[in-house]
């Protein structure tokens, strides 16, 4: 799917004004000075739930705003950002959640899984007006695919080593975790073969607008995740990820992978291999809040 352009905000309501005034300056012609504009300010957004029990968490990593007035674009925005609107009074105003798709800053997306937040906000000519936007998953949205790891029995799929050593696990009540009860810890210990682990058969049937898999993760070494197609060795890696101290949000996109699988299966199996590192005593990656949604 086509990843929107972005522009990153990088101006604050000051600066913005001070730009503004300089280009309204008389430059000879007989033109009308600009406009004065108002101002949104936008910190952070935020991700609400309809219903645990089908959306799971709302953990999130929303870093980017695609901010509408009056249906009108006003641009995509690295938050936390400071947008001019040239609208006063009561203005419609909506804002979408923008994600680095497959960890990548330089692929910002539109997550199409987040309803917009919308609202009507009165702004005032050079007024700054600080918002909070929540957006959500839809009413009655279900990920097909939703394992908090917060009991030892996993729901819709199961979990097998497929090929090296090493040993995964649940943990419960673990301070691994990243929320809740528990996680998957996978563990390689020196000197054992590169690892990969894989789910049981996930249903991606054809004719969805897009595939994701969400994911809360911290690991001390580089691991990769990967699709293969039920019934088939037909596999392709999807991508890489470093190291990470402290928990991070995944949004993958595997749309292109599951469209090309598709002539294969309706079905998946996610596999996340852990190549060997000598220089690693003991690999550890540890997941939470695994979805697959669609």
């Amino acid at each position: 799917m086509p990843t929107p352009l972005f522009v990153k905000s990088i101006l604050n309501a000051s600066a913005i004004a001070a730009l503004l005034a300089l280009l309204s300056l008389p430059t000879g012609c007989d033109t009308a000075p600009a406009p004065a504009p108002s101002f949104l300010r936008i910190d952070t957004i935020a991700v609400d739930s309809t219903s645990f029990d089908s959306t799971g968490s709302v953990s999130h990593a929303i870093r980017y705003a695609w901010v509408y007035a009056n249906d009108n674009l006003l641009g995509v925005f690295w938050l936390p950002t400071v947008v001019p609107v040239l609208d006063t009074g009561d203005v419609d105003i909506t804002v979408f959640g923008g994600i680095s798709e497959n960890g990548i800053a330089t692929q910002a997306g539109r997550y199409p899984f987040y309803a917009p937040w919308q609202a009507k906000v009165n702004l005032n000519t050079m007024d700054t007006s600080l918002v909070f936007p929540r957006v959500r998953y839809p009413k009655g949205f279900i990920a097909p695919i939703n394992q908090t790891f917060d009991q030892s029995q996993l729901n819709g799929m199961s979990l097998a080593i497929v090929q090296g050593g090493g040993f995964y696990s649940i943990l419960l009540n673990a301070s691994e975790a990243y929320e809740g009860q528990g996680c998957l810890q996978l563990y390689l210990p020196q000197g054992d073969q590169d690892m990969i682990l894989e789910t049981s058969s996930l249903p991606v049937p054809t004719g969805k607008a897009g595939y994701f898999i969400e994911m809360d993760y911290r690991n001390n070494c580089d691991f990769l995740l990967g699709l293969r197609a039920a019934g088939s060795n037909q596999a392709a890696s999807l991508i890489g990820v470093r190291p990470r101290a402290e928990y991070n949000k995944l949004y993958v996109n595997i749309t292109n992978l599951v469209d090309q699988l598709s002539g294969v299966s309706e079905a998946v199996h996610l596999f996340i291999r852990v190549p060997q590192d000598t220089s690693i005593a003991d690999q550890r990656v540890y997941i939470d809040n695994l979805k697959l949604v669609y």
